[in-house]
Parts: C-alpha cells; structure tokens; sequence
C-alpha cells in the first residue's frame, strides 16, 4: 500500500461518521429531514477530515461516454470505488460478494453509489451518469469549502431562531415544521426555477387562505398563459378564469375572440376563480413580502416525485399542504366556524386569521450535517455557491440527457405558479 493509500485509510477509520446502506434496504427519498440544528464542534470535525483528505490523496477528473450500471466494466471503476472509500460511502464490511474483477461494477459498489446519490439529493438508482459522476468531481477541498460557507450561513440563522418555525431550504426542495423544538411535519416541495428564483426570505404566515382565488402576476400572464390563449381561445373559460381591465372593470369573456387579442398586447389582468381547477390548489400560506411568494397548494401533484424540482415561477408549491393547513386548523386559526364552512365548499374563498403568526424561513443552503453526521450536499440550483467552480453543466459532453430534460420541461409546463 502506498503512503497516500495509507493515509487514506488512516482518515476513514479516525472518524466515526461512516453510516452506508445496506444489502436489501429499498432507498426511501421522504426520509429527508429538514435541519433543525448546527452542530458546529462535529461540523468543524468533518471540514478538517475533508481538508485533510484534499493534502493526502489526488482528485483528477473523471470523465465517460455513458452511463454505468450494475455488471457494467469500465477502467475508472477502481478510482470510482477509491473515491466512494474516501468519501465514506463504501462499506468495506458490507455482507456482499467481492467482485471477480476490479474493473467491474459490482452489487457492494451499487450499494455504495446509491448512499452517495442519497447525501446529494440525486435519484438513488445506482446508474452513474452525469449528475452523479459530476458530485464524484467535486474534490474534498471544494467539499470542505461549501461546508465551511454554508455552516457560517447556518450559524447566524439558529442564533437568532426560536422554538417554532417553518422551514424551506431551497436547495434541498424540502420543508419543515418545528413547533417548541419538536420536528411535526416535513414535506417535499417544489421552487422557482433558475430564472423565475425563490427568494430567501424570513417574513411571519399570518393569514391561511382556503379555496384561494389567484391573481395572475403579470410575467406569468406574458410567458405562459397568452401563449395557450393563442393556441386556445377557450382557454380562459375552461380554467375558470376572470378577466378585468385596468380601471377594475370585469369583462365579459364571450365579447371578444382572445386568441387573436393574446396576439398584442394584452391590456387585462386575470384572477382565476376558487374551485378544484385553481392552480394554487386548497390553500395558500400568505406571509408578507414584496415579491407576492407565498406557499400553496396544487392540483398536479406528479412533479414531487422528481428529485430535482425546481419547476416552479418563484412560489413554493407544499406537497402536503393539506397536512399543514389541518396543523393551522387545529393550533392556530382563530374561527373554526370559518374554517369548518371553507373545508366543506371549495368554491368558498376564505381568509382565516391566526391566533399568532408562526415565523417562516425560506434559506439556500447547500451543505449540512445531517442527524447521523453524514455530510449533505445539494445541487447549487441558482449558483449561488459556485464560484470559479461549475458543478452542473448541462452542456456537459461526456452523457447526453438532453430528452429527459426536454421531458422534465413539458411536464412542468402543465403546473405552472
């Protein structure tokens, strides 16, 4: 064994945060908790073990011509096994048969693959393709850096915290209900995309909406729904949608042929009435902002089963939604009488008060220690973190996916908020 080899070795066994999948297990993607504290002392641990792994081994970039599976043979699979080693992803004690030959992708090296795809937020498949080999690029130095950044980020936040709050970290499309430290509640969810971007913000929910009604913003009006009126003249009657001049005044949708008027400029604003068909779903979390994001509800629940959902116009759209709304209900709203009326007619638009507004917090942070002392990482979505460094080039020329992102842009553009 070589001195780097060893040295290697030595860092792997000196800290105890190895925690792997094992043989059988079927990877849960909801098992995906939102943090809730900074360890600093254990954080601090992992960031000097990163550090000294960049010292000790080298990190030279991996690159292939297409995806890699289980039984597949490739000469990096070696540097790929020593680099999951490292990263403590492999269990050298896993209860599964050594491969025959160092160059084949082997069941013990799938399992290892699918608990690093798991620390990055990535579909935990064990194909490794260019998601996966792009975090496999990413060096320990890089890793100790987006550590170091986002623990500061996570330091001034939880100084200032109280004991009851919700959470949505952007990166990770996850949110999170904290009420008197105790976790209630954690959800998928989906956020702005890279050129419609969620805002941080730290604001307070004071008002629930059921049946909400939704006021078009206007670059929603220009970029997605006039291109469906062109191609639809019917569309806005067969959404259930309102249409007002500019002095307040409604107009009648039988008055005018609106494929042709979507052609110019459009000089109406458009409010979607409450009802099944709303795009905003049952509800909607209304806290103040001065960029109209609010977290709702939605009808089209097929994006969350994507790992990557960034699909949205900026609001943040709740996977369980109604699990929270029934939290407010139950804790918060002041009118039950109120709240019983609106769950029972969806076309009942109602504004409900809270008893006292429950902080929300909407942070981007890329890189977190988790409650077993793994290190998260997540993909930098808005490239806040990425510096001289490109993690996610989707020109990249070593794995054409250009159908799935091709289909992941048709499906979004059915939900759109």
């Amino acid at each position: 064994m070589t001195p780097t080899a060893q040295a290697i070795v030595s860092l792997i066994f000196s800290v105890p945060l190895l925690i792997t999948s094992q043989a059988g297990q079927v990877p849960d993607r909801n098992n995906d908790h939102i943090i809730t504290a900074l360890d600093s002392q254990t954080t601090q641990q992992r960031i000097d073990f990163l550090n000294q792994l960049a010292t000790n081994s080298t990190w030279p970039k991996l690159k292939i011509r297409k995806m890699l599976k289980r039984g597949n043979s490739h000469s990096l699979i070696p540097e790929i096994s020593k680099r999951l080693s490292a990263l403590q992803d492999l269990d050298v004690e896993l209860d599964l048969p050594v491969a025959t030959s160092p160059n084949l992708y082997s069941n013990r090296l799938r399992w290892a693959v699918i608990s690093f795809q798991k620390r990055h937020g990535l579909q935990p498949d064990g194909v490794i393709g260019r998601r996966t080999l792009a975090w496999l690029n990413v060096s320990p130095k890089r890793r100790a850096d987006l550590l170091t950044r986002n623990m500061e980020r996570q330091h001034h936040f939880f100084n200032k915290l109280g004991d009851s709050y919700l959470l949505v970290n952007i990166p990770q499309f996850q949110l999170g209900l904290i009420e008197q430290g105790e976790k209630i509640l954690n959800s998928r969810v989906i956020v702005g995309k890279q050129k419609r971007q969620t805002p941080e913000i730290h604001s307070q929910i004071k008002n629930v909406v059921l049946n909400p009604a939704w006021n078009v913003p206007r670059t929603i009006v220009d970029k997605d729904i006039l291109p469906k009126i062109r191609s639809n003249g019917n569309y806005l009657a067969e959404r259930n949608y309102e249409v007002y001049d500019y002095s307040g005044n409604q107009v009648e949708l039988g008055n005018f042929d609106w494929s042709n008027l979507a052609t110019g400029a459009f000089p109406y604003r458009l409010r979607q009435k409450p009802g099944p068909s709303n795009a905003l779903g049952r509800v909607k979390f209304f806290f103040n902002n001065d960029q109209a994001i609010y977290l709702h509800d939605t009808q089209n629940k097929r994006l969350f089963n994507r790992y990557q959902r960034a699909f949205s116009s900026g609001c943040i759209r709740v996977e369980k939604a109604d699990e929270l709304a029934n939290w407010f209900g139950r804790e918060r709203i002041v009118s039950k009488r109120h709240w019983r009326n609106a769950k029972k007619d969806p076309y009942l638009n109602q504004w409900l008060r809270l008893k006292e507004p429950l902080p929300v917090h909407l942070v981007y942070w890329t890189a977190w220690l988790d409650g077993t002392n793994k290190a998260q990482f997540r993909t930098d979505i808005y490239k806040k973190d990425t510096g001289s460094f490109e993690l996610h080039d989707h020109q990249s020329e070593q794995i054409d996916d250009q159908t799935e992102i091709a289909a992941t842009e048709k499906l979004a553009s059915l939900v759109k908020s």
